[in-house]
Parts: C-alpha cells; structure tokens; sequence
C-alpha cells in the first residue's frame, strides 16, 4: 500500500514586534501588549496544517505528488476565507485534498503584528513518494519562493508565505 509523504513546508519572513509597556510611570497601571510572534504563528499554523494533512484519504491505487501552494485570507474567527489554488500540482485531486485540509484550519488568528492588515498567507504543501523526491521538489519550491520575494511585485513580496522547513509524514 503506498503511503505519500508529505512535508509541510513553514517559516515567516518577518521578524517579531516585542512587547513594551505603554506607562512606565505607575508599575500598578503598566499595560503589555503581547501581540502573537511570527514564530508562534507559525508552528501553530504548521502543526493544525499537519494534522489537517494527516486526516487526509488516498486511494492505495492513487500516487499523489507533487507541489501545491494554496492561498488565502484569515476570517475573524481564526480559520481561512477566499482560498484558492494559487500553483497546482499538476493533480486536481491532490489540489482539492490540500484545498480541503486548508479549509479545516482555525489556527489563524491573532496574526502576527508584522502581518499586517489582512495579509495574504500562502501554505506551500509538497507530496512526495520518495526521500530523493522530496529533496528535488523541495529545492524546487525554494527556487520558487526565492523568484517570488525577489518580484518586483509588491504585492508578491508582501504574501506570508509558509514555506522552507520541512516536517516529514507517512
């Protein structure tokens, strides 16, 4: 029976706000404001993806590969709005599973400060039947996001992209 393995791929590429207080005069009255770090963001991000990915179902006869980057916007009750399939795999099954493992999510909110108002996040999956495959779509996808952040598009530069460490799976 094959069993596809999947990496996860995730970092943020902002750095974090920290937290100062806004009244230092009465330590009584001091207010912190400790906004969710880009590192908290996305190992929590990451693990609910994972998990979502784990509960997904593959036919036996099915060997799903390849990348699929999805898009999308965090609603106010922490989980996606306006998904779309940003970059298929080539799979338009493999696209939907990854779509549907998107939807289930209800890790996004509070973004990280260094968000942003209403950020674009983009979650770069890659399923891979092979450790040598992995590597050479890994290398892929960086070669990928590397062209993205380098665009001249502003826009492109400002997604949160979820890409860069993977997480094995079987």
């Amino acid at each position: 029976m094959f069993k596809p393995t999947y990496f996860i791929l995730a970092t943020a590429a902002a750095a974090s706000m920290l937290a100062v207080p806004l009244s230092s005069k009465d330590a009584d009255q001091d207010i912190i404001v400790s906004p969710r770090s880009d590192q908290s963001f996305v190992e929590e991000v990451s693990s609910d993806l994972d998990t979502q990915l784990r509960r997904m179902r593959f036919d036996p006869r099915w060997e799903p590969a390849g990348i699929v980057k999805i898009r999308f916007r965090a609603g106010e009750d922490g989980t996606p709005v306006d998904i779309t399939t940003y970059e298929s795999s080539g799979s338009k099954r493999l696209d939907r599973e990854v779509g549907k493992a998107v939807e289930r999510l209800d890790s996004l909110t509070p973004l990280p400060s260094s968000a942003g108002d209403d950020p674009v996040i983009q979650a770069n999956v890659i399923v891979a039947y092979s450790k040598g495959h992995m590597e050479r779509l890994s290398r892929k996808l960086a070669e990928s996001e590397a062209a993205r952040l380098a665009s001249a598009d502003p826009a492109e530069r400002a997604v949160l992209a979820l890409s860069f460490a993977p997480r094995p799976s079987s």
